[in-house]
């Protein structure tokens, strides 16, 4: 388990002087920007190995226009269902931090209220939840959903939150069938700083990722043009059941961790790194600290990640280029039409002790800039979403032996 770190401790002050004393070093010392560009072309190699790759389950695609800007999505294998986070393309240009959008004035009040959607699988739906008890901002990003087992007739739906006043866990109920959700807890602690992934493991209990160090200010903004560096990202364990919320640090840092999946039994954590392309596997104990069991590399920048529920396998949204996200917020309106963003995903197969092979390729035309794929082996689906298009998902239609 990892040192947890109060208030008084010195890598409070540590981590910040750390930071500009290698802004410092970088900028003065000629052998570490050579040092610094040795290192970046050895990432480059470790995150394009799917580049050039053909076209693989992306020919039966039809984009959905009824969301737009749809990071993440989850299904719900039971019922059918698929809960889809979305935004507003043009606005989060403005204000989303994970994307380096920090200008929240620019942004217009009304936006800051995002969407949650249900996707009917079966009847190829799509409908806009309605928020009851929300009041104040909601700009959404990872998603995760948990059963509850003593009415399966509802769910408890985690959205990670960034709003103005700082992140947070936001759980919503949800009767299964219904068009609405009641916002039952806002799960707020410094903890939750930069919150990217979210991994119920009960009805309040859960994982978040987050993807840097500083949320804001110079000091982010030097995180992001100089990082990755290795001790910026961490897991939190929360636990949101008591009146305050509370949460500790559970992994040691990580460059660049992104999204999160928990299996089904509850006893192992998928956490994937966005900067040096690799997937670590954990050990859940009692106490929800983490043990590492394994790391394995993606060969791309690893996004979301979602299991499949007949078999465990591991489905993890990657971007097979190097990400430009300037020129994507540039060109919002442009994702998907006239600038076509690579896109991909792997299938782990647990039976082959998570050995990645592709399951997905697209050259952008349906999907660019593709932050998720999630794949429902029931109905024989892939559903993709985008961070910051308009026709923010697609459902791709998959062949029976995709799924074997």
């Amino acid at each position: 388990m990892a040192p947890p770190e109060t208030a008084a401790s010195p890598f409070r002050f540590a981590f910040p002087l750390l930071a500009v004393l290698t802004v410092l070093v970088s900028l003065f010392s000629r052998p570490a920007v050579q040092l610094y560009a040795f290192r970046n072309k050895d990432r480059v190699a470790s995150l394009t190995r799917y580049a050039n790759n053909s076209s693989i389950n992306s020919d039966h695609c039809a984009v959905n226009y009824d969301a737009n800007a749809c990071e993440d999505v989850v299904v719900h294998f039971a019922s059918s269902t698929a809960f889809i986070a979305c935004g507003n393309p043009a606005e989060r240009v403005h204000w989303y931090p994970p994307a380096c959008a920090h200008n929240a004035a620019a942004r217009s009040e009304d936006s800051f209220q995002e969407d949650l959607f249900k996707y009917d699988i079966k009847k190829k739906r799509t409908t806009k939840l309605r928020i009851e008890g929300l009041s104040g901002d909601f700009i959404n990003h990872g998603v995760d959903v948990y059963g509850l087992p003593e009415d399966p007739t509802k769910v408890n739906i985690f959205a990670v939150n960034h709003g103005r006043g700082g992140d947070s866990i936001m759980i919503f109920s949800h009767v299964l069938g219904s068009d609405s959700v009641q916002l039952v807890r806002q799960a707020r602690h410094p903890g939750i700083k930069t919150a990217n992934g979210v991994a119920a493991v009960g009805p309040f209990g859960f994982f978040i990722t987050n993807d840097h160090y500083f949320a804001g200010g110079i000091l982010r903004k030097i995180e992001d043009f100089f990082g990755p560096w290795p001790w910026a990202t961490d897991v939190q364990y929360c636990d949101a059941s008591g009146d305050a919320t509370v949460c500790h640090r559970v992994s040691e840092r990580h460059p660049g961790f992104n999204g999160i999946a928990v299996s089904k039994d509850k006893k192992t954590l998928f956490v994937g790194d966005s900067k040096i392309g690799v997937l670590t596997i954990f050990n859940i104990t009692e106490d929800k600290s983490l043990i590492k069991a394994n790391s394995i590399p993606l060969g791309g920048a690893a996004d979301n990640i979602k299991l499949l529920p007949n078999n465990g396998d591991i489905i993890i949204s990657i971007f097979p280029i190097l990400e430009d996200l300037p020129l994507y917020k540039a060109n919002v309106h442009s994702l998907g039409k006239d600038l076509l963003v690579p896109t991909a995903a792997l299938r782990l197969r647990k039976k082959n002790g998570y050995t990645p092979e592709l399951v997905y390729k697209g050259d952008g035309s349906g999907i660019s800039y593709m932050t998720v794929a999630a794949i429902d082996p029931n109905n024989r689906v892939l559903i993709a979403g985008g961070v910051l298009q308009y026709g923010g998902f697609a459902v791709c239609n998959l062949d029976e032996k995709t799924l074997v």
